[in-house]
């Protein structure tokens, strides 16, 4: 399956249809006694809501809403206080309907909070026995109210997405530096000690002490004919490439390196990257594993943009 169509599959499933909704009682017969058409004596005691939650592309918010209905009339500033893990408090000046708006950290989904009484003076409250408040809770909206703040958090994804694959890309340069230059390394120094090795300082030496040898044969050999002659000319013509012993070894005696071979400017290009090399020798980077872990980063930033797509499209033009 394309990538792309499977990212959006996800993001379809993923994106809730309807927000969850629960209404919770603070202020009525459950929560105080009734004498002579009075709520007295309220308790508003610490309880647990919770909800399923989703993956989110975009920031979230939960809404505290208070519905007042009856004669919730009182002298005193009742309230209440809604708690989520990592998020600021939410107090809840209910007697009045208001809205007030839990966030997780960073926009995340909420998926627990604690739902307490804020306010010392509950039980000396006398209200009238008409007198209902409940709370609704709408969990993990999207946190968003124009299409500049939707449009905002898409180019905010598209940044991303663009930092990513370049990182990839970067990361995918990286790994193929280092497999060419381990190639390339390998082979120059293969051929390096392949062609300074005792059996090719052998063959050098042989080969000048038969010069000699097959000038005269060329020149003086009566029995030869002129194709057996022209290929040991064209053999004595060539030997020369083979160099001399000399030419592969040290002052001292030893054989060259390979930076010995290709100069001093090669030299020092080589012994940057040998000391970059004998740094990392114990744990060199896996610019493999690296460029697979960015590819895995731009196609999870992709699917994220789709579900985001989704979950904005009311205001999304």
């Amino acid at each position: 399956m394309n990538t792309r169509i499977a990212g959006a599959a996800c993001a379809l499933l993923m994106a809730p249809a309807a927000y969850a909704a629960d209404v919770v009682d603070l202020i009525s017969p459950a929560r105080c006694e009734l004498r002579f058409n009075r709520l007295v004596n309220c308790h508003i005691n610490p309880q647990q809501l919770s909800t399923p939650t989703a993956e989110t592309a975009v920031p979230l918010k939960t809404a505290l809403r208070s519905v007042v209905s009856g004669n919730c009339s009182t002298q005193y500033p009742l309230e209440a206080r809604a708690e989520a893990a990592g998020a600021s408090p939410a107090l809840i000046p209910y007697l009045r309907g208001t809205e007030v708006l839990l966030r997780g950290p960073g926009g995340a989904p909420v998926g627990n909070l604690t739902l307490s009484d804020n306010s010392t003076w509950t039980p000396s409250a006398v209200l009238d026995g008409s007198c209902r408040i409940s709370l609704e809770v709408r969990w993990n909206e999207v946190d968003v109210v124009s299409t500049a703040e939707a449009q905002a958090l898409i180019t905010a994804l598209d940044a991303q997405i663009a930092t990513a694959q370049n990182h990839s890309d970067r990361m995918e340069e990286l790994m193929l530096y280092q497999r060419a230059y381990a190639f390339m390394h390998s082979l120059a120094d293969r051929f390096r000690v392949e062609l300074s090795n005792p059996t090719m300082q052998e063959l050098r030496a042989a080969a000048l002490e038969s010069t000699p040898a097959l000038e005269s044969m060329v020149l003086s050999c009566g029995d030869l004919s002129i194709e057996e002659r022209l290929a040991l000319l064209r053999l004595h013509a060539e030997l020369w490439v083979l160099g001399k012993p000399e030419d592969w070894q040290r002052p001292d005696g030893t054989v060259m390196t390979l930076e010995d071979h290709l100069g001093t400017g090669a030299a020092e290009i080589l012994a940057r990257l040998n000391a970059i090399l004998a740094r990392q020798t114990q744990n060199p980077p896996d610019y493999a594993q690296l460029y697979e872990d960015a590819k895995t980063e731009v196609i999870r930033l992709q699917n994220k943009k789709l579900l985001a797509l989704t979950q904005l499209d009311p205001w999304l033009p």
